[in-house]
């Protein structure tokens, strides 16, 4: 049965405490980088999980380029650890690859995290790798940096260097139906899956009247080894019909550049919805509530997350995230953490992570109708302006 109480002297004085316990920090362990020039530095450790390198830093990566780094996660304690939650703040920043959590690593046993960074701009980027363990509260941060530069990073092996070559997603481009003169893009991903740089010295298309590459993508570019760059391909109909073309790009690699498949339709449609779409997704399953419950006999804390993905076909606009706790029980407390606001492309999608801190052995419910206990998303989905996400805690087994 949950317990409620009235807001008396010992819970004011309890909730700065857990205002307090919610702020994460950089965990300790780190060492500092001793120049700029680093690439990885030291460890970390959180909730017996030893996060190395607990500092990365991807150098200088070009506009429009991708670098991949890994993080190694493992546990240092003399029990099984529990992995709940992993995401990136910042911009520039991404999970490269899928990570299927929860994950249980037993004593000395570790996972590999891949972390992307893509710069926009030629400045200064920072953002944080947040991983969440079971039983700790908020979660423990790996040190982002990286810089948009056009100098690049440099080779300094002194090893011969071996020969680029042009990888690209997908294998072909088809836009579905589009307008009259209207202007409809596609993103591909160009990648170096050769051994040395790669120079791209020129990208045209079969029917430039129609199908046409993005005027920003600069030329020539250099990829290095496994380096990769997006360039956007657009299609503009004049007539009714069916489109066929080809986007022809050449490198300086002795294998070729690449030929991609385009094709579009001519309609007197432009889109399917015409409007942005938020959809949301938790943690724990479903689009309305999340549930969180400290683990039996690990502690009083839980996390999870509340992910928000554009399934529309056009841009979405991200305002804001609000939380409000239930000020009436003192059972526990909600708080989150979100790189917003942004913008997220069709088919994109941004990570909240959510944390609750038991303060006893109840229950926490959610009292949308008087906005106690829930997390509001608000964006510009015309017909979903303010998503409203239910907050539950069982802390029935809080130790």
């Amino acid at each position: 049965m949950r317990t409620i109480r009235a807001i008396v002297g010992d819970v004011n004085a309890r909730l700065p405490l857990l205002l307090a316990l919610c702020a994460c920090g950089t965990p300790v362990g780190i060492k500092q980088a001793d120049s700029d020039t680093g690439v990885e530095v030291g460890s970390s450790s959180f909730g017996g999980v030893r996060f190395e390198p607990g500092l990365v830093d991807f150098g200088n990566v070009a506009p429009d380029s991708s670098a991949v780094m890994t993080v190694s996660l493992t546990n240092a304690a003399d029990e099984d650890a529990k992995l709940s939650n992993a995401f990136t703040n910042g911009d520039g920043f991404a999970l490269h690859s899928d990570l299927s959590l929860p994950l249980t690593l037993s004593p000395n046993d570790s996972v590999d995290v891949e972390v992307s960074f893509s710069p926009r701009e030629l400045s200064a980027y920072n953002g944080t790798l947040n991983i969440g363990v079971a039983g700790e509260v908020c979660y423990g941060e790996v040190a982002l940096a990286g810089t948009g530069s056009n100098e690049g990073n440099g080779d300094d092996s002194g090893s011969p260097p071996g020969e680029g070559s042009i990888g690209f997603s997908p294998e072909s481009i088809n836009f579905g139906e589009a307008a009259l003169s209207d202007l409809v893009w596609r993103t591909l991903e160009l990648t170096n899956v050769g051994t040395g740089d790669l120079l791209i010295t020129s990208i045209s298309t079969s029917n430039p009247m129609v199908f046409q590459h993005e005027p920003q993508f600069s030329l020539p570019k250099v990829l290095g080894p496994s380096g990769s760059a997006t360039v956007r391909v657009g299609f503009s109909p004049s007539e009714m019909r069916e489109y066929t073309g080809v986007l022809d790009i050449d490198t300086d690699s002795s294998s070729g550049g690449a030929l991609i498949p385009l094709s579009g339709i001519g309609s007197d449609s432009s889109c399917g919805v015409c409007a942005p779409i938020m959809s949301v997704s938790t943690s724990s399953g479903g689009s309305d509530t999340l549930e969180l419950s400290p683990p039996f006999g690990v502690g009083c804390t839980a996390n999870g997350s509340v992910t928000v993905s554009n399934t529309g076909d056009m841009t979405l606009d991200l305002t804001g995230v609000t939380l409000t706790n239930d000020l009436i029980s003192s059972c526990g407390t909600f708080g989150y953490s979100w790189s917003g606001p942004l913008s997220l492309e069709p088919g994109e999608s941004s990570t909240i992570g959510v944390d609750y801190i038991a303060t006893e052995t109840c229950m926490d419910w959610a009292y949308p109708d008087f906005d106690q206990n829930v997390m509001r998303v608000s964006g510009s989905d015309p017909d979903n302006p303010e998503h409203t996400v239910s907050l539950e805690g069982n802390a029935l087994f809080c130790d």
